[in-house]
C-alpha cells in the first residue's frame, strides 16, 4: 500500500498534533484531523474536520465521505479530573463511535490507540518494574483495558490490525496545552521567585528521590508512525519512553538554577490549593518581563502537576520489545526538559 490516508482523532491535542505533523511531512500520506473545535494553529497539509465523537450520529454524518481511510489514530480522551480514576464508559464510547463512523472505509488497514503509563496503574501506586507489555493487568477499573479489548475484537471482525503505544509522562512544547509538565513547573518557579521563595519541591520526599521516566512528544510521534506501519507490530502494545532514567532530585536544582533561585527543600503541598489565587501576581510577572498576556490557567495545570509529583514509587518501563522489533530512538530527558523550558522562556510564555 503506497499511498496512505490517516484519520487522527484528537488532532488539536498535543499527541494528535504531533502525529499529524509527523505523518503530513511524508508525501505518501494524506492526513485528516478530527477535533471538536477548530485548531488555533492549523498545520499545513492537514485537512481538519470539526465533529463531536460523543455524538455517534453527528460524527458518522461528518465522516461519511471519507471512504479511503487506511489508518486511524485515536489520540483522544474523555474529559476528566486529576487524581481520580477516569471513567471507562465514556472513554470506550468515544472510541466506539469513531470506529462506527469509519465503518464504510473500504481500505482500512490499521487502528492505533494511544494509551500510557496508566495501563500499568502508574497513577494508583507501586507497580512491577520494569513494566513489560505482557505482564498481567492491575485489578483496577481502567479505560485502557476496555478500549484495547474492544479494539482487539473489532479488528478481528473488521479484518484490520491494531497497535497501542504506552508512553510515560510527556515532555513537550505546547503553548495551547496547560496540562503540561514543563510549562506548569516553569510557572510555579516564576511565581515562587516573584514571592521571594525558593523552588521547594511540592511532592513528598520519596517522590523527590524515586526513579522515573519521560517521553518526548516528537519521539512518541515517530514511534506511533513506526508501529502503525510495521507489519510485525500488529495487534500488540508497546512501551515507548526516552529509555533513560532520572530523579527529580537531579533535575530540580537545574530548574532552579535556570531561574537564578535556590532549589529549596522538599515541602509537600497541594499546588492546586496554594496557588489557586495567584492570577494577579501572574499578570504582574507578565507585565514586568514583557511576556505574552496569558491567564495562569493557560500555562499551568496545578492538578496535573500535583498528580505527577506525588508519586513516591519508581516508574520504569522495559524497552526490549520495541528495540527487538527495530525501533531504537531515544532521548535525554533532563536535557530535553531544559531545552523545552528555555523554548517557553524565549517565546515569551515564561520569564
Amino acid at each position: 500500500m503506497d499511498n496512505k490516508t490517516a484519520l487522527i482523532a484528537g488532532a488539536t491535542g498535543a499527541i494528535g498534533a504531533a502525529v499529524a505533523s509527523e505523518l503530513s511531512r511524508n508525501r505518501q500520506w494524506s492526513v485528516y484531523g478530527l477535533s471538536r473545535n477548530a485548531p488555533a494553529s492549523p498545520l499545513p497539509n492537514v485537512h481538519y474536520i470539526n465533529t463531536d465523537l460523543s455524538n455517534r450520529r453527528q460524527c458518522t454524518d461528518d465522516l461519511a465521505s471519507l471512504k479511503n481511510i487506511t489508518h486511524v489514530y485515536y489520540c483522544g480522551r474523555a474529559t476528566h479530573a486529576e487524581q481520580v480514576l477516569e471513567d471507562t464508559e465514556s472513554n470506550l464510547q468515544l472510541l466506539s463511535n469513531l470506529l462506527h463512523a469509519v465503518g464504510n472505509a473500504t481500505r482500512l488497514a490499521h487502528v492505533h490507540l494511544v494509551q500510557g503509563g496508566k495501563y500499568y496503574g502508574v497513577h494508583v501506586g507501586p507497580f512491577p518494574t520494569p513494566a513489560k507489555e505482557q505482564q498481567t493487568r492491575a485489578p483496577i477499573r481502567n479505560f485502557n483495558y476496555d478500549q484495547q479489548d474492544f479494539l482487539s475484537a473489532a479488528s478481528r471482525q473488521g479484518g484490520w490490525t491494531w497497535s497501542a503505544s504506552r508512553p510515560n509522562t510527556l515532555i513537550h512544547y505546547s503553548p495551547a496545552n496547560a496540562r503540561n509538565l514543563v510549562s506548569s513547573i516553569g510557572a510555579y518557579a516564576a511565581l515562587c521567585k516573584a514571592m521571594g521563595a525558593a523552588l521547594d519541591f511540592p511532592g513528598p520526599d520519596q517522590a523527590y528521590h524515586s526513579i522515573t521516566q519521560a517521553t518526548s512528544l516528537d519521539l512518541l510521534a515517530r514511534g506511533i508512525a513506526w508501529m502503525s506501519t510495521t507489519e510485525h507490530c500488529a495487534n500488540q502494545g508497546f512501551n515507548i519512553t526516552n529509555t533513560d532514567l532520572f530523579r527529580w532530585s537531579s533535575l530540580w536544582p537545574k530548574i532552579a538554577n535556570a531561574f537564578d533561585m535556590p532549589a529549596g527543600t522538599v515541602r509537600p503541598m497541594q499546588l492546586g490549593d496554594v496557588l489557586a489565587e495567584r492570577q494577579s501576581l501572574w499578570r504582574q510577572i507578565c507585565e514586568q518581563h514583557s511576556l505574552k498576556q496569558t491567564n495562569l490557567g493557560q500555562i499551568a495545570n496545578w492538578g496535573y502537576l500535583d498528580a505527577t509529583l506525588i508519586r513516591t514509587w519508581d516508574e520504569i518501563f522495559c524497552h526490549n520489545k520495541v528495540r527487538s522489533l527495530g525501533f531504537h530512538d531515544w532521548d535525554n530527558s533532563e536535557e530535553r526538559f531544559m531545552q523545552i523550558l528555555n523554548q517557553y522562556r524565549s517565546s515569551g510564555f515564561l520569564p
